[in-house]
């Protein structure tokens, strides 16, 4: 085992996606002892070669000593904390997974769209050992180991979930914030409201794309499909405040125009879509929809576009 004889922390980032690579970059830069997990072999010798590459709104080349191709080779690292990055299909096995090779002192971050992530990773790690993230960057992948970052709109939000948590929390975001990743910690309950924020936004608009297979900008430029989102949008506030989520007043209207700026991005949904992989909606419109029924609130624009999307889900796997 690569033992930490030093207070430099040390961070695994599970999944080598646009959120994992580019948090992986930064922590790097800012001084974390850092180590990549992605199942992608050829991306990982690649990473391991080149390093990361990020462009676009943010531009960095930043090399990346160590990286593996299973969680069990992250157990050699010794890790204060696992980012877990991985899409939210994927986000059970992986949580299983890391309880197998904890040895008491792991604390799990989950880093993915969705509401209730942190609740599957509490399950395995106890709510101690638990942190938050909401991330508010986007971004693709140009190449296996180059991120387009397409947009950030800071900050970003984390929380522990419990005090023990706290102090991790803390020299996180001090990491992110001295390479200008703009980040916040808040309070675990208040980090729910920032969940439920992005959810929101994510559910609005991302199965559009993703079933009529347009960018972002395409269907916000369009009258009928902002109508849509619009009451989606109506649809899951009504069910947030039930949850006892404080929505700020004026948050759909700030939620429209921040749609509309974000230009011809192709949302995750759309992208799994198109390579046939099953996507996050279930814990996106899903989750809206579920918690509907729960508070006895119908939610029919969430649950059009659940069922539309496990439907093209169905056809690219026939």
């Amino acid at each position: 085992m690569i033992t930490n004889t030093n207070t430099q922390l040390r961070i695994g980032v599970v999944g080598a996606g646009p959120v994992g690579l580019t948090l992986s970059a930064h922590l790097i830069e800012a001084g974390a002892f850092v180590v990549i997990c992605d199942i992608l072999t050829g991306k990982m010798d690649k990473i391991k070669r080149s390093g990361i590459k990020l462009t676009h709104t943010i531009h960095k080349q930043i090399p990346a000593d160590h990286v593996c191709c299973s969680i069990d080779d992250l157990a050699a690292y010794d890790l204060d904390l696992v980012v877990v990055s991985v899409k939210t299909t994927a986000l059970k096995i992986v949580v299983d997974q890391l309880s197998q090779i904890d040895s008491g002192k792991m604390f799990i971050m989950c880093a993915q769209n969705g509401i209730d992530n942190e609740l599957i990773a509490a399950e395995k790690f106890g709510i101690d050992k638990t942190l938050r993230m909401v991330i508010n960057y986007a971004g693709g992948m140009e190449n296996l180991n180059t991120v387009d970052v397409t947009f950030f709109n800071p900050p970003n939000h984390l929380a522990a979930l419990a005090e023990e948590g706290k102090s991790i929390a803390e020299k996180f975001t001090a990491l992110l914030n001295s390479v200008k990743l703009d980040t916040e910690t808040c309070a675990s309950n208040e980090i729910q409201y920032h969940v439920w924020e992005k959810a929101i936004l994510n559910a609005a608009l991302s199965g559009l794309c993703a079933i009529s297979h347009r960018t972002m900008k395409e269907v916000m430029s369009f009258s009928e499909t902002v109508d849509i989102v619009t009451g989606i949008i109506d649809e899951s506030i009504q069910v947030a405040k039930k949850e006892n989520i404080e929505i700020r007043d004026g948050f759909r209207d700030d939620g429209i125009r921040y749609l509309k700026k974000a230009g011809h991005h192709k949302p995750s949904m759309l992208i799994d879509i198109e390579n046939g992989l099953k996507t996050e909606i279930d814990q996106l419109n899903g989750k809206i929809v579920e918690y509907g029924k729960k508070h006895d609130i119908n939610t029919p624009l969430n649950q059009a576009v659940t069922a539309l999307i496990h439907l093209q889900e169905r056809k690219e796997n026939d």
